[in-house]
């Protein structure tokens, strides 16, 4: 019995974690968003999501800038986030499913098994 609940554990846990991943990528918002100091045209900061023309995004790690990206790299950036998120919470959804399957199946009686 008690074996049964840690094997439930070990997939309903990642199985969850995986639905709410997904679920977040797929409601994800399109809104380029830059996650330092978003710079327009005419070189001043702007607050707010970047817009096609925005000259650039300092990328900062803390209060570090790490680097630099166009409104199209963080376009992609944020594109590609989303697509691993997506995959990956669809894996652990899989996996979850499929040893919440396992274990419910190993635990039928018998006679139910027919």
């Amino acid at each position: 019995m008690k074996h049964s609940v840690v094997l439930v554990i070990l997939f309903a846990v990642p199985g969850l974690w995986g639905a709410a991943t997904l679920g977040s990528a797929l409601t994800a918002s399109t809104d380029i968003v830059c996650p330092g100091e978003n710079v327009k045209e005419d070189g001043e900061e702007h607050p707010g999501p970047m817009r096609p023309g925005d000259t650039g995004c300092a990328v900062l790690d803390g209060s570090v800038s790490v680097g630099t990206r166009t409104y199209e790299q963080q376009r992609r950036v944020q594109s590609l986030e989303r697509r691993e998120d997506a995959m990956t919470g669809a894996l652990l959804l899989a996996y979850g499913t499929a040893g919440g399957l396992l274990v419910w199946r190993a635990r039928r009686p018998e006679s139910d098994r027919d």
